[in-house]
């Protein structure tokens, strides 16, 4: 467990203010590091982390300040690459299963089943191109990024 000497500077890490950024001084590294800068989160694995975020927490190292735009603006981003990602990835999956189905159709080879799913399967390709558009639209928003609607996921 590292012990505590002085913090200073909080600011959150996002606007559900789940972790914090802050400058630390330890006792155990005080003469070889310094201050050295700190995220703390209630979820922390080590005691001293989360003990920082208590402490910050109840304003013992100052008013904690909110996000900054480019944290902002990062963590949106980085949010965002993720939904595009998955949206993606279900994309090209569904697309797969779509031509598939298309060819059994072209080669009359189509059982009764695949030929009732292909109204479905299109239906749900469409629904994930859109879900993409959507996102690639997330940051015209004009309260972005300090708070986002983002666009339902389909299921």
């Amino acid at each position: 467990m590292m012990t505590i000497l002085n913090a200073r500077q909080p600011r959150w890490n996002d606007v559900e203010h789940t972790s914090l950024n802050l400058f630390v001084t330890f006792e155990e590294t005080k003469d070889t590091l310094g201050e050295v800068p700190f995220t703390a989160s209630p979820k922390d694995p080590e005691p001293h982390g989360r003990e920082v975020f208590e402490r910050a927490v109840a304003l013992e190292y100052g008013d904690i300040a909110e996000p900054s735009e480019e944290i902002l603006t990062r963590a949106q981003q980085m949010k965002c690459s993720g939904l595009s990602a998955l949206a993606t990835s279900m994309i090209a999956k569904l697309q797969g299963e779509l031509n598939t189905l298309q060819d059994s159709v072209a080669l009359e080879m189509a059982t009764e089943t695949e030929v009732a799913s292909l109204p479905t399967t299109q239906a749900q390709l469409d629904l994930w191109r859109k879900y993409r558009v959507l996102l690639s639209r997330v940051e015209t928003q004009a309260t972005y990024p300090h708070t986002v609607d983002w666009p339902k996921q389909p299921e």
